[in-house]
């Protein structure tokens, strides 16, 4: 069956005051309301970061409502199809930051996009010339997949990259390429390499999944991790067959095991496999097993008293 849920990633970097965030938040829940878009928006004083879906007229109108209403920023869209619906209803959350770096002072973005390739310069150069390529993803991301000889930071979250730059001891010489998912983390991760000295430092445009519309066979290897439903894509931006979130840690599973509750298929983490009554589909049948061999236990210790 072809898939039928249209799909829009995006981002914008742009001033908005503290106390109009309530107001911009109702304002993306109404239109969510009437056009029927499901999603998850980050919101913040300095933009917008999310992803929604529904058909791709819904979508297609969202985008525009947000292009009409913030005419001044500019916005980077990626899109896809599914036949998994990515998201169950729709969300805005606020914070201080789309994305969160942890410093006292927000990186100030390149808002004329002067750090960026296109997905064709990206390919050219590093396919030609002797740079230095930075996943700046958390680990259980690279873990899916990552461009052929980048370097992964084994990240537990973005909060420690500017540790890692201030350690990393890479020659400050060196062209530098950045990427992620979809461009955002990198808007922040080139400014904090350019403030520690680092002169020449890139960013792939659009991220893993607009160099994916292009270049499916290209340098990324392995699979892409997205924040719903999906889990990750493969090279052809279609949604993971292979991983599937695991039921006791939230992040992506590869594991096939059949629940040892309720006999149930399911995927879980390898560390799953070492850890008593993970072995199962579900923290509730983690909790049931559990207590029925304690219930197995207070029994063998009766009989044998």
């Amino acid at each position: 069956m072809e898939p039928q849920i249209f799909l829009t990633n995006f981002y914008s970097f742009f001033s908005i005051d503290s106390s109009k965030l309530d107001d911009v938040q109702t304002s993306l829940e109404t239109w969510a309301t009437e056009l029927g878009a499901v999603g998850l928006i980050i919101l913040a004083p300095e933009g917008l970061n999310g992803t929604v879906s529904g058909s791709e007229e819904v979508v297609l109108e969202f985008e525009r409502r947000l292009e009409q209403n913030f005419s001044s920023a500019p916005w980077s869209f990626k899109h896809a199809w599914t036949d998994k619906k990515p998201f169950p209803r729709f969300k805005v959350k606020q914070r201080t930051e789309i994305v969160t770096t942890g410093l006292t002072e927000s990186p100030a973005i390149d808002l004329a996009g002067e750090t960026f390739l296109t997905p064709e310069q990206w390919h050219e150069t590093i396919s030609k010339e002797d740079v230095v390529v930075i996943d700046t993803r958390n680990w259980y991301e690279t873990d899916l997949g990552k461009f052929k000889n980048a370097l992964d930071p084994r990240l537990q979250n973005f909060q420690e990259f500017p540790e890692f730059v201030k350690n990393c001891e890479l020659p400050k010489d060196k062209k530098v390429l950045m990427y992620c998912t979809g461009g955002i983390r990198c808007e922040k991760a080139s400014t904090i390499m350019r403030q520690e000295g680092y002169d020449e430092v890139y960013q792939l445009q659009g991220g893993i999944l607009k160099y994916l519309e292009q270049y499916p066979e290209g340098h990324y290897e392995g699979e892409c991790f997205v924040f719903d439903r999906r889990v990750a894509v493969d090279n052809k931006l279609q949604p993971s067959q292979k991983y599937s979130l695991c039921p006791h840690y939230g992040q992506p599973a590869e594991v096939e095991i059949i629940c040892q509750n309720c006999e149930k298929p399911a995927r879980v983490m390898n560390r799953c496999l070492e850890e008593a009554y993970k072995q199962t589909c579900s923290k509730d049948c983690a909790y049931r097993l559990e207590q029925k061999y304690k219930r197995e236990q207070r029994l063998k210790a009766k009989q044998a008293a």
